[in-house]
């Protein structure tokens, strides 16, 4: 029988949005944990947690002895700006989003030999995968780079050498000047990464792919090794959209993603988007969860403080 753990993830610190959350999946889950930056409060299923939001899978890995349970099948993350369907329960979580046993989620897989156009900033971390932080002692932590390239073929993904255009992109990036994004390129094309170049193309040091990451549900079974990755991806520097869904691919036996999954979730890109949703419910947390669309994951963002508590 299903079980499920919700665990809200906070990117900032915001108390205010602990009531208001505890309020909206009260009745649905019997375990809610909150993991919140540098909180000195005395609620008890806070965890408080330390590190950079660039980098919270840290919280992961902290909050872990805080929330695992026996009788927890599935752990589901999910960001305090992140609203889950209403009709999710702690009991339902499988049936509802077609995951069987033993399978984990996330929304969907970003393999890094496919990007192009506008540049991902955070791309080019994944070649300094051993070198974005001094003195974290990362390579026997983790399996090597043979076993990680077949866990990923396992689970449908490639791991190409990249391109300059999939690392930097077409474009210069719009905070950046043109001139100095052009040395940027250069210098870790032609120096830094001079032993990864074959080919007019760089090799991965270790095979990293990208996800949107504001929704993970962990099953029991992989949870404690996807922690614990989590832990190493933090101390390694790796971003998060890149550390989460690789983790997962180093823990997990199976994998779902929205594509296969009952359910897809909302992503509003840009404010215009965010708004338009904000205006169909009034900027009420009641119309939202009583209009939530019934194919419909999650919403997000959902920024709390600019709706009606009314719930």
């Amino acid at each position: 029988m299903a079980k499920a753990c919700l665990i809200i993830v906070f990117n900032h610190r915001y108390d205010k949005n602990i009531p208001v959350l505890e309020k909206l999946y009260a009745g649905r889950f019997s375990q809610i944990f909150f993991l919140v930056p540098f909180y000195d409060g005395n609620h008890p299923r806070v965890i408080p947690v330390y590190e950079s939001s660039n980098f919270f899978q840290s919280y992961f890995a902290q909050g872990y002895h805080r929330f695992f349970r026996e009788e927890f099948t599935h752990y589901i993350f999910t960001g305090d700006d992140c609203l889950l369907n209403p009709t999710i329960t702690e009991d339902n979580l499988p049936e509802q989003l077609g995951l069987p046993d033993g399978a984990d989620f996330i929304p969907g897989f970003i393999e890094l030999h496919t990007l192009t156009g506008r540049p991902w900033w955070h791309a080019h971390k994944a070649v300094d995968f051993f070198n974005n932080r001094k003195g974290a002692e990362i390579r026997r932590e983790l399996p090597s780079r043979e076993e990680a390239v077949e866990k990923f073929r396992q689970h449908g993904l490639d791991v190409r050498p990249l391109t300059p255009a999939n690392i930097f992109g077409t474009q210069t990036p719009p905070d950046k000047h043109w001139l100095e994004y052009q040395a940027f390129k250069q210098f870790h094309l032609r120096y830094k990464w001079k032993a990864f170049r074959k080919n007019g193309r760089i090799e991965l040091p270790y095979p990293v792919a990208g996800s949107y990451s504001d929704v993970v549900i962990v099953s029991r079974q992989s949870i404690y090794a996807f922690c614990r990755y989590c832990g190493i991806m933090a101390a390694a520097g790796l971003f998060v959209e890149l550390a989460i869904p690789t983790a997962l691919l180093l823990a997990a036996t199976r994998i779902i993603q929205e594509k296969d999954a009952r359910m897809k979730g909302k992503a509003l890109w840009g404010a215009s988007e965010v708004e338009v949703v904000e205006n169909q419910f009034h900027r009420s947390i009641r119309e939202l969860m009583d209009g939530f669309p019934k194919e419909q994951l999650y919403f997000h963002p959902i920024k709390l403080s600019k709706w009606n508590n009314d719930l």
